[in-house]
């Protein structure tokens, strides 16, 4: 990718979406997990090439939607100094891993510009709150890939700012995040929506619950078929440059038997359409090789 300027003059910084994995990439050797990591390592190096270095990079995470506390219209912008990661893993490791509660992952916050963000979406209309949190696994796992830090060259320094999506199935109101958030892209932060776009455990527990491998065989086939229609219909929908195009594509997914299959639950979705109404009329790249498993994309993309 071209060298990108950063700054209030020049070109706006680009937005990525993210397919984050589970604590399980940081281990798993199958060429699946390879190829995830691989694609994962070429954007921590397109992100560190990014000349002059982004302010921050602004996430926003399948693991870090608005608590139930403040309702389904507010924002929570993290300011805490010294941001400790997260072991929040889907899995107990205790018995299989226990290590990966003892992983650490050294980088930068800075409370300062998480209060420049919560300002800025206030002054942009969005009731956002200051929070301090710790930084969740659908960030610190795949940044672990991204930018681990064994030598100065993929060694992240860039502090990070932490956004919630919006709580609840409001899928529009995800969008209307982004594009407030998006101004901010000529400001130096660079955002990185972290989730998935196929991300459907209740998939693969209808695949284990099979008690024959003629059975299992069935509903893996069917599971990997709805999973790469919805990732298609993705694809298909990001591709479209004019920004209210591109949002009516991706909400028309919604009532899609493969989009319920696909995503029981949205918190893994809502970032995608985050970033994409932070890319406004942005075209779409997306990068790396394709990597489609029963119940899960792992699809990244570029809006630049």
């Amino acid at each position: 990718m071209p060298s990108i300027i950063n700054g209030k003059t020049g070109q706006p910084l680009p937005v990525y979406f993210i397919g984050h994995a589970g604590a399980n990439l940081l281990f798993r050797e199958d060429s699946h997990s390879e190829t995830v990591r691989q694609n994962l390592r070429a954007i921590g190096r397109e992100i560190l090439g990014i000349s002059p270095p982004p302010r921050a990079i602004l996430t926003l995470s399948g693991h870090f939607e608005a608590s139930a506390i403040h309702g389904p219209g507010v924002i929570e912008v993290n300011v805490k100094r010294n941001t400790p990661i997260l072991h929040d893993f889907v899995n107990d490791f205790h018995d299989t891993r226990p290590e990966l509660y003892e992983a650490e992952w050294a980088h930068h916050d800075s409370p300062e510009l998480g209060t420049e963000v919560w300002k800025h979406l206030r002054a942009a209309g969005i009731t956002a709150k200051r929070v301090e949190r710790g930084l969740d696994h659908g960030i610190w796992v795949p940044f672990v890939v991204m930018f681990p830090g064994d030598d100065d060259s993929n060694t992240l320094s860039i502090p990070i700012v932490q956004v919630s999506t919006f709580h609840g199935d409001d899928l529009e109101s995800q969008v209307r995040l982004g594009v407030a958030l998006q101004s901010l892209r000529n400001e130096g932060y660079l955002i990185v929506g972290s989730g998935m776009a196929v991300h459907s455990f209740a998939s693969v527990a209808e695949i284990a619950a099979e008690t024959t491998e003629a059975g299992r065989d069935a509903v893996t086939k069917k599971v990997l078929h709805e999973s790469r229609v919805l990732d298609d219909h993705i694809r298909e929908a990001t591709a479209k440059t004019a920004a209210q195009d591109r949002k009516e594509a991706l909400l028309a997914l919604e009532p899609l038997y493969e989009f319920k299959r696909s995503h029981p639950t949205v918190e893994h979705f809502t970032p995608l359409l985050v970033a994409a109404g932070a890319a406004g009329d942005a075209p779409v790249k997306v990068l790396g090789e394709d990597v489609i498993d029963p119940g899960f994309s792992y699809i990244n993309l570029r809006f630049q």
